[in-house]
């Protein structure tokens, strides 16, 4: 799993070029992947899990193995769980022993960027464990810089502090994020937009950032976008939303999609958006629960949703086979997880091609 380094690449990241200046980018989701990174569940924080610990790697194990029905499966494990993750993962995927701490491996894990010759840089955000919400934090922030050097590959360290469930990007400089999460106090303090935006260029090549309201109520992630919509191609958004006017998030959808209505990305072209239920029938099992569709996970020649025992499942599978025309559309059962505030992207990261 070694990659060659170019000398020329790492001496200009040695001098102080950033990856943005040097022409790379950050791909859209649905471009080729090398590998879908993922980290083992387990008790890091005390009572983490608690008595759902099985059902949550239990979870874990069925997504892993739909993910690697399309590509490659590399889940990083703590050395003390990697033969436990081991024995309990299917044969085709990959157990890497590293020092790591949470399962949400979207925010913990490092950004992958990439220029024209096809050259990879890892592009490590500064992890505070989403605004300090829980103690003891210091491998989930370490992990990402770990990961890139068991890959052999170019580190950039931003300065600038987030997680990759608050990005959505297209490929093409287009970034899309939340103001409620990149421009928190809790994360960023006295950072304008404009500082936000020039360290997203600096980082993963952002040309153009769309800056979405966010969601004030949702206390871990700060209003995470992964949690409202996905790119099904350059110029072409999936958004989530929910129709019972007496769900408190009818109103945080309603805000953000009025925000999204009519954005140009960095082409200049204005942007297509679909709509898709989120699961809003379900009764959320704790304050936390996600229930979010679009938080799911696309793959070469697949892509891998939730689903929540509810009626809106069925027509959230014939939404994606319809915004992504030719790939498979697998569905997996997230109730021993969403509880625990995330969903299928959230647990994952893809390494491109």
């Amino acid at each position: 799993m070694t990659m060659h380094i170019s000398t020329d690449l790492t001496a200009a990241l040695a001098s102080g070029k950033s990856p943005g200046e040097q022409g790379f980018v950050m791909p859209i989701e649905t471009a080729p992947h090398a590998a879908c990174w993922m980290a083992w569940p387990w008790d890091n924080h005390e009572d983490n899990w608690g008595a759902g610990l099985a059902a949550a790697q239990e979870n874990f194990v069925r997504v892993a193995t739909a993910i690697s029905c399309f590509e490659p499966v590399r889940v990083v494990a703590h050395p003390d769980h990697a033969a436990l993750a081991r024995s309990l993962l299917p044969p085709q995927v990959d157990v890497v022993p590293l020092q790591q701490g949470d399962h949400w491996f979207r925010d913990t894990g490092p950004l992958f960027v990439k220029d024209g010759k096809g050259q990879i840089i890892g592009s490590s955000l500064i992890f505070n464990c989403w605004g300090e919400k829980f103690p003891d934090y210091e491998l989930d922030a370490g992990i990402g810089a770990e990961l890139v050097r068991h890959l052999g590959l170019p580190l950039f360290q931003s300065p600038l502090t987030g997680e990759g469930g608050g990005l959505h990007v297209d490929g093409r400089g287009t970034v899309i994020t939340t103001e409620t999460c990149f421009l928190n106090p809790n994360r960023n303090p006295g950072m304008t937009k404009a500082d936000v935006e020039r360290e997203l260029y600096h980082a993963i090549g952002a040309r153009k950032v769309i800056w979405l309201p966010g969601d004030e109520e949702e206390w871990i992630t700060d209003g995470h976008i992964d949690g409202m919509l996905t790119f099904a191609a350059p110029g072409k958004l999936l958004f989530e939303r929910n129709p019972d006017p007496a769900n408190p998030r009818h109103r945080v959808c309603g805000e953000n999609l009025k925000a999204l209505r009519g954005q140009t990305d960095a082409d200049g072209r204005e942007i297509e958006i679909g709509l898709i239920d989120e699961a809003y029938m379900v009764e959320p099992e704790t304050e936390t629960t996600a229930l979010s569709y679009v938080n799911a996970y696309i793959a070469n020649g697949g892509v891998v949703i939730p689903s929540f025992d509810t009626p809106t499942d069925a027509a959230a599978r014939e939404i994606f086979a319809k915004a992504f025309p030719g790939l498979k559309v697998l569905q997996v059962d997230m109730r021993g997880i969403c509880h625990a505030g995330g969903g299928i992207h959230c647990m994952t990261q893809q390494q491109p091609a």
